[in-house]
């Protein structure tokens, strides 16, 4: 007897079963352990949402995923991706009208303002104090203030909160002294960080200047850069921009086979050398390496008018795909550090810069993630363990590194753009890529 042939799993097949094994145990809460995008039911109910443009009867979904991740709203975290603003942001792109979820925006608006003035505070008056060291975990995308900046932008927005944010982070690229930190070092530019908790970073215990989009300082251009180009500017705007678009691409590991790639950090020695040193580039992905820092700077590039940024950011991303080793360590298929967030950011250069050739990546990058899926999984597409962070692999619903994420891509390759009606939220602005 022949054997039936497997079944071609296509971005909308893929898509559409990943929502429907969503919806299947939307009401339960075991497969999400917090409020935001990154563990939460938050990302879930963002897929559910796109794809309730086309199907309005997912709405149901929709509301009973907020109301689980509403459950854990009392969670300390505030970040866009690992707490509270990754809810409220879901309700505003699930939103049809101003009435949609009113009564819980605005209590998690008010939350994340309270909150967003508490740590801008801390953080004034740890500047005015001289002590050098701004906590990575207070200005980055997923938990600082910059996630939180870019939620306030989200419409309806709150410009003042928005103001607040953006103030801050022109101050925080103005220089600082670190010889309390390191004797003779300074001045260093003024993101340079303490190390991680040896919990989340048991290998590396120096400070460091992170250049990383999800926690470094790509993150608050990217940012800045969606401001300006909006309209929305504060005193020193343009400065900070310059600052840090000229530092990163100062960093550049130039390939003479293939072209620009980033490291990770870097340290104050490494900074103070006489010359820059020759640095391993990053994966390329969105949370590190060549795809986050390209976007940012091709961001930063458009709002200011500079063409060197834009084609240093076109290169880079070319790089990728030129390079024999371009994707070398994405091993996993999510957002955060896999095909998924690669897929996302290739493609999106591709439409902004008109470029075929990078178009054609994405949709490749799509087709080998519609190859991996896995039906005999929970949810398809499940990732190795992290053995310092995760110990078993993970097979989840959600939006960071897991398959909703992934959906949401594949969506995004398999369908033309929609355009752009008021009030419209990308999905991807959670990663500040728009």
């Amino acid at each position: 007897m022949t054997a039936a042939p497997a079944r071609r799993w296509d971005a909308d097949t893929v898509a559409a079963e990943i929502a429907a094994r969503i919806s299947d145990r939307a009401t339960g809460t075991g497969d999400f352990t917090a409020a935001g995008l990154s563990m939460g039911a938050s990302g879930a109910a963002l897929l559910l949402s796109e794809l309730s443009k086309g199907d309005p009867s997912l709405r149901t979904t929709v509301h009973a995923l907020l109301a689980a991740g509403a459950g854990f709203a009392g969670a300390k975290g505030s970040g866009l991706i690992t707490g509270l603003a990754g809810l409220g942001f879901a309700t505003k792109h699930a939103a049809r009208s101003p009435r949609d979820y009113a009564a819980v925006r605005s209590q998690v608006d008010a939350t994340l303002r309270h909150r967003l003035g508490q740590v801008l505070d801390a953080e004034y008056d740890r500047m005015e104090s001289g002590v050098p060291g701004a906590d990575r975990g207070h200005f980055d995308v997923v938990s600082g203030v910059t996630g939180l900046g870019r939620y306030f932008l989200t419409g309806p927005s709150d410009p003042e909160a928005v103001h607040d944010v953006l103030r801050y982070l022109v101050a925080l690229t103005e220089p600082v002294e670190a010889g309390a930190v390191k004797a003779g070092a300074g001045p260093l530019p003024g993101w340079f960080s303490p190390p991680w908790p040896a919990a989340l970073d048991p290998g590396r215990r120096e400070w460091v200047l992170d250049l990383g989009l999800a926690h470094g300082i790509a993150g608050p251009l990217a940012l800045l850069s969606l401001c300006w180009t909006r309209g929305l500017r504060v005193p020193g705007h343009d400065t900070a921009i310059r600052r840090i678009a000229r530092w990163l691409m100062s960093w550049r590991q130039e390939d003479p086979d293939a072209g620009p790639g980033w490291p990770g950090t870097v340290s104050a020695d490494q900074e103070l050398a006489p010359t820059r040193p020759t640095l391993e580039p990053m994966r390329a992905s969105w949370c590190y390496g060549a795809p986050g820092i390209a976007r940012a700077l091709h961001l930063a590039g458009v709002a200011l008018g500079e063409d060197a940024w834009v084609h240093t950011a076109a290169e880079a991303m070319r790089a990728v795909f030129a390079h024999p080793e371009g994707l070398r360590g994405l091993d996993d298929p999510g957002l955060c550090h896999g095909l998924a967030g690669l897929a996302r950011i290739t493609g999106r250069m591709a439409d902004e810069l008109d470029d075929p050739s990078l178009s054609a990546r994405a949709d490749e990058i799509a087709e080998r993630l519609c190859a991996r899926f896995d039906p005999g999984t929970a949810f398809g597409f499940p990732t190795a363990p992290v053995p310092s962070h995760r110990p078993e692999p993970l097979d989840a619903p959600t939006f960071l590194e897991g398959a909703a994420g992934v959906a949401l891509v594949l969506l995004g390759r398999s369908r033309p753009p929609a355009g752009t009606a008021d009030g419209d939220v990308p999905w991807d602005a959670a990663l500040l890529l728009a």
